[in-house]
């Protein structure tokens, strides 16, 4: 999985803008198939709770909230 693709996929899933399914794949410059694996991947291993409405064309999340990854160092700086 390309984590800058999946930081790519969870702005458009928060900004509603995303489109229906093969236009989302086209936005992110890979299959409609690589999108489905992408989501199912947030969807089981992130917990994103994402679903699609066919009112808006549009991937949502069903609560508020973002994916957040990378390394954020718990150290303190010593003086």
């Amino acid at each position: 999985m390309d984590l800058t693709k999946i930081e790519r996929m969870d702005l458009l899933i928060r900004t509603q803008s995303t489109g229906r399914p093969n236009e989302f794949a086209d936005k992110m410059g890979i299959s409609p198939r690589s999108l489905f694996n992408y989501l199912s991947f947030m969807k089981d291993q992130l917990s994103a709770p994402i679903k699609y409405s066919n009112e808006m064309q549009s991937y949502y999340y069903e609560e508020k909230g973002s994916i957040k990854m990378g390394w954020f160092s718990s150290a303190v700086e010593k003086m």
